[in-house]
């Protein structure tokens, strides 16, 4: 209880540090209602994003040269972009109809600051075109550190950086879930957790859901395996905090198993990682062969939080529960507690429902 009460501590102090930029999200919810201050287009500045030029686009992508493409998403292509104040970017170009309150979507989004959130640095609207203009990140997504092409683990991320990004990670949506009107992501998955050149995750697209309606582009398979059959089941429930945690989860087997949530092998034997984590019994079977019989002592705990995370909706925790278990096994970590040199036996665990009666 004392170490747990000292963690709750050292949590609130670092609490502190993360969201000393986030002080403005009270007003994210004045923003959304009738007569907020941000109605106007020329108060833009309030929120902290620039408004920018299709030329200063155009000098920033070389013209968006193919070139400069580093991605594609729901919203559209991505370029990389050099400003004139030297500061790199990410821009995105929709590439669909416009979508009538871009603006004022862009406006709230650029409230959301913290150390888990990638940063919308600015916007632009021209000639029916819409950008979105976002902070870069040079260690791209975490899924191309995780596996390889076919999603299988390409053991490119040792243990103490997977634990670090699951932590970031749950932060980045904790904080969403917190604000004064809580912001659901809604399409969380590995792809849309990016990586800075120190390798801290941030959470991308929380504000896409709006912005990308109507795209008519269906979900691929890897995307439902991140949503809440629940959900899918019952659209009467809505949608709520559970979705997210329930993509988290799904999260957490990919950095636990180092594999896709459909690799190109479990497709085509009608399997898919949720399924094959709620079936296994044995950790070390399916945990990435690439950490090390040792690491099973830090992948346990991992591994119970992320099935209670994709269990029913009602058993399943908060976001906020999940950041103290991971802060947990952090600190036993960084204090030894799961030394690797206890003991050299691999660690049983019956996964599944049965874990959590």
């Amino acid at each position: 209880m004392v170490f747990f009460c000292l963690m709750r501590a050292r949590r609130l102090t670092r609490r502190t540090s993360e969201t000393e930029s986030s002080e403005q999200s009270p007003h994210v919810e004045m923003s959304r209602g009738k007569g907020s201050k941000f109605t106007d287009p020329s108060s833009h500045e309030a929120s902290g994003v620039r408004r920018l030029s299709i030329k200063e686009l155009e000098h920033a992508t070389s013209r968006f040269s193919p070139n400069n493409i580093i991605g594609e998403g729901r919203f559209g292509l991505v370029y990389k972009g050099l400003l004139e104040d030297g500061t790199i970017v990410a821009i995105k170009q929709r590439l669909h109809d416009p979508y009538q309150s871009f603006f004022q979507e862009v406006k709230n989004m650029g409230l959301i600051q913290h150390r888990h959130i990638v940063k919308l640095i600015g916007f632009c609207e021209d000639n029916h075109q819409q950008y979105l203009v976002l902070e870069y990140m040079p260690k791209g997504n975490v899924g191309s550190h995780l596996y390889d092409a076919d999603g299988l683990p390409s053991g490119k991320l040792e243990l103490r950086q997977r634990l670090s990004i699951a932590l970031g990670a749950a932060k980045g949506l904790e904080f969403l879930h917190g604000l004064s009107t809580p912001i659901f992501h809604m399409h969380f998955r590995t792809s849309n957790v990016l990586l800075d050149e120190n390798f801290t995750a941030k959470v991308a697209d929380f504000g896409h859901s709006r912005l990308t309606a109507g795209n008519g582009a269906g979900p691929s398979s890897t995307i439902d395996c991140f949503l809440d059959p629940e959900m899918s089941m019952n659209m009467k429930n809505g949608v709520s905090e559970k979705c997210d945690v329930y993509a988290f989860g799904v999260f957490l087997l990919e950095l636990i198993s180092g594999q896709e949530a459909i690799s190109k092998t479990m497709s085509e034997s009608g399997m898919n990682l949720v399924e094959e984590a709620k079936r296994c019994c044995n950790i070390s079977s399916f945990m990435d062969k690439m950490l090390g019989e040792k690491a099973v002592h830090v992948i346990q705990p991992m591994m119970e939080i992320a099935l209670q995370c994709i269990d029913t909706g009602a058993r399943r925790p908060t976001m906020s529960w999940v950041v103290i278990e991971l802060e947990l096994i952090q600190e036993r970590k960084m204090s030894h507690h799961y030394s690797p040199g206890l003991g050299n036996g691999t660690a049983v665990v019956t996964l599944g429902s049965d874990l959590f009666k």
